[in-house]
């Protein structure tokens, strides 16, 4: 028995990186699952995920309101409910300060980051309101607790992360829980792009400052998509049924603050 059988989840940004990491942790615990992506044609390997439960991938931009609309409308007819909401697609920025950052980047990062989450969550809070019952877990950030230099739209999109995650706690309560993620330094694609950035502009080795940085962490590594494919499969689950409002820490204790 899985932890999520028989429940049908939609994932945003599920086809890479901490997304992946997710979908495949859902369909390994029994959970239909529909992947929504800009990524186009989204990964075979995708099909590959084992597990009791299904797989489904779709395109899809969360910065289109109407189309946010249609599919999640459309997966609930499809299945006959929905159960979660991961909202995960996101976008990083290039490393800037935030009085050199141009209005092209600070509006895509919040058309992603924080519209996306919205239109989301306003579409499936509405069925789950009805339904009297659903999780909705997004992916926010440590950076969304305290800003890091260079990062500052990008950390600002996360605060913003936080605080809806707060609020639609309070607004969806008691029938639908309500929490985040915040990951620590990670194993992705941004994670390379941001320190080969930072390695760019110090004359350094990307590779060294990796290295460096991961074993600043106490728990002595970075984070994986699978690390935090588990955290959301915990607030997914019955395990998490007095959890919500909450923001958990997945960070190997590089942020241990609240």
């Amino acid at each position: 028995m899985g932890r999520l059988d028989g429940k049908v989840a939609f994932v945003t940004g599920g086809a890479r990186g901490l997304g992946a990491g997710i979908v495949e942790a859902f369909v390994r615990e029994g959970a239909d699952v529909v992947c929504a992506d800009v990524i186009d044609p989204l990964p075979e390997r995708l099909g590959d995920a084992p597990g009791g439960g299904s797989l489904r991938a779709i395109h899809l931009d969360v910065t289109d309101t109407a189309a946010v609309e249609d599919a999640v409308r459309g997966v609930a007819t499809e299945h006959g409910s929905l159960d979660v909401l991961v909202n995960n697609a996101g976008v990083a920025q290039p490393i800037l300060d935030v009085v050199d950052t141009p209005d092209d980047v600070v509006d895509r990062v919040f058309a992603v980051n924080v519209k996306g989450m919205i239109a989301c969550s306003r579409a499936a809070g509405r069925l789950m309101r009805e339904q009297k019952r659903g999780r909705i877990v997004s992916t926010a950030s440590q950076t969304g607790r305290q800003a890091w230099p260079g990062w500052g739209v990008y950390s600002a999109s996360k605060f913003a992360v936080v605080g809806l995650t707060q609020v639609l706690a309070l607004e969806l309560a008691p029938h639908v829980l309500v929490n985040c993620i915040c990951p620590g330094t990670m194993v992705t694609d941004m994670m390379y792009t941001g320190f080969g950035e930072a390695a760019k502009t110090a004359g350094r080795d990307r590779d060294e400052l990796i290295a460096e940085h991961a074993a600043k962490i106490p728990l002595g590594r970075m984070g994986t998509a699978e690390d935090v494919g588990k955290m959301a499969v915990f607030l997914a689950a019955d395990d998490s049924c007095f959890t919500t409002g909450a923001s958990f820490n997945l960070t190997g204790g590089e942020c241990v603050f609240f």
